[in-house]
């Protein structure tokens, strides 16, 4: 039987903050307590470190069905 594995996206596949290092103050101010809504915020971020391999080996394996799992904007 195939296991189902969840894996949250902020700080587990990818560093929230570097998005928000990419982004300009005044966007930041703009979207204070909501920065996850700021226009490609998530394209600007960098992978954890091992996460897109990691990933990538739960999605090949026979034994779990791999889903990206994050709270929506």
């Amino acid at each position: 039987m195939t296991k189902i594995v969840y894996v949250d996206m902020d700080g587990v596949i990818v560093d929230f903050q570097s998005g928000l290092d990419r982004v300009g103050k005044k966007m930041r101010k703009k979207y204070k307590g909501r920065k996850d809504e700021i226009p490609r915020v998530f394209s600007l971020m960098d992978p954890m470190p091992g996460a897109v391999e990691s990933f990538r080996a739960l999605q090949d394996s026979d034994a779990y069905d791999a889903y990206v799992l994050s709270t929506a904007s």
